[in-house]
């Protein structure tokens, strides 16, 4: 009986190591997947000028835009193209192409102050690093930039991609998260 008793016991015991080993390597292997599948995107406060200029207004808040932008390879460079975008809109500011003057496009101011990016950084620079910013930026193009729009340069290839952004969208984001005094007031309605 004795024996018995401690041949279940053992067998608990063994069955309950085994759970929670099982359970660790689960859990160790979510957690490695989970990091793989987060991308991260490169980004530094004022680390270059974006070359962006506005091309005209688009609906419900959006403004259209074209952006260059230089990279290891074509894919590389429109995302980065819409990072460049979205940061020129928060932080730079947007100049007008001097092929649209006088079709009542503007310059765009920026939509946050070199004191609200200090005061609120770490939010900002998550904003960027962890991808948010493409909430905000859509591709107009009808097919993938190709001659002009797509050349071979030193380092790489250097796109330039017609995009919308979400002014509106970017402008709540900013109220959302507390970040609206002096703010540029576009789209704010």
């Amino acid at each position: 009986m004795n024996f018995k008793l401690n041949q279940i016991k053992t067998n608990y015991i063994l069955n309950m190591m085994f759970k929670r080993r099982l359970f660790s390597v689960l859990c160790i292997a979510a957690l490695t997947f989970s990091m793989l599948g987060a991308k991260k995107y490169k980004w530094e406060y004022n680390s270059r000028v974006p070359e962006v200029y506005t091309t005209a207004q688009g609906q419900k808040g959006k403004q259209i835009v074209k952006a260059w932008a230089i990279a290891s390879n074509a894919d590389k460079a429109i995302i980065q193209a819409k990072m460049d975008a979205v940061t020129a809109a928060l932080f730079n500011g947007i100049g007008y192409d001097q092929s649209t003057h006088g079709m009542g496009v503007a310059n765009l101011p920026p939509l946050v102050s070199p004191k609200q990016y200090d005061e609120n950084k770490e939010l900002f620079d998550n904003f960027f690093k962890k991808g948010e910013f493409l909430n905000y930026v859509s591709d107009i193009n009808s097919t993938y930039p190709s001659g002009e729009n797509n050349m071979a340069v030193p380092g790489g290839r250097k796109v330039g991609i017609n995009l919308s952004i979400d002014y509106k969208g970017l402008h709540s984001w900013l109220q959302e998260h507390e970040i609206e005094k002096g703010i540029g007031k576009h789209f704010s309605n």
